[in-house]
């Protein structure tokens, strides 16, 4: 494994850590009905800018990945798309059933990530809520980080297919306030846009 290799994987184990602090906001890990707007809120924000640096993570592991000409794909097993797995780290007690999520780690047009969209205007609602999608969310994340070398390369060989059509290339925005993170973490998602954006000097190239 070389360095690059080794800070990567750091940054991913970093990363769950941080899922799991955002987790411990509401005590997700005990599988609570209901949990109140404010942590709700904390949660989400935390996670978004984890999703981030993961989905940035892998991208730079798939930017490393060297591709084979393509074969016909077997098929593969039969999945159930109404349940999710708990991440093996908070089952203290069992999540309940979720919606299956996925992680994201293709860009739309040109954005690697959209930018966070501003509340519209008005009274917001109040009382608790359901943490459900939320624990979606961490449960998206932990597969992805649980098996990164298979996410890197299907994200590579989406990123083949969008360079052989001519698509641009994705737009990697600087790193968001690490403040909440920890100081490995955070300096490595200050380090990852500019890396990136470098990667991608030959895009245009390389089609």
């Amino acid at each position: 494994m070389d360095t690059q290799t080794d800070i990567l994987r750091r940054g991913l184990d970093a990363a769950w850590q941080a899922v799991l602090g955002a987790s411990a906001i509401a005590d997700l890990h005990l599988g609570p009905r209901q949990i109140t707007r404010s942590a709700a809120r904390r949660i989400s924000g935390r996670l978004r800018q984890i999703e981030t640096i993961v989905r940035r993570l892998i991208l730079v592991l798939a930017l490393q990945v060297r591709l084979q000409p393509a074969s016909p794909r077997p098929a593969g097993p039969v999945t159930h798309p109404d349940t999710a797995a708990a991440p093996d780290d908070i089952t203290v007690a069992e999540f309940p059933h979720l919606s299956r999520r996925r992680l994201k780690l293709l860009p739309a047009r040109r954005r690697f990530e959209a930018a966070p969209e501003f509340p519209a205007p008005g009274l917001r609602p109040a009382g608790p809520v359901s943490p459900l999608k939320l624990m979606a969310r961490i449960a998206a994340l932990h597969t992805v980080i649980s098996d990164p070398d298979a996410h890197a390369l299907r994200l590579a060989r989406s990123l083949r297919r969008m360079r052989k059509s001519g698509e641009p290339r994705p737009v990697i925005a600087p790193a968001e306030s690490t403040y909440r993170l920890s100081p490995e973490l955070g300096a490595i998602a200050t380090l990852l846009p500019t890396h990136i954006n470098a990667a991608f000097d030959t895009w245009e190239r390389s089609g």
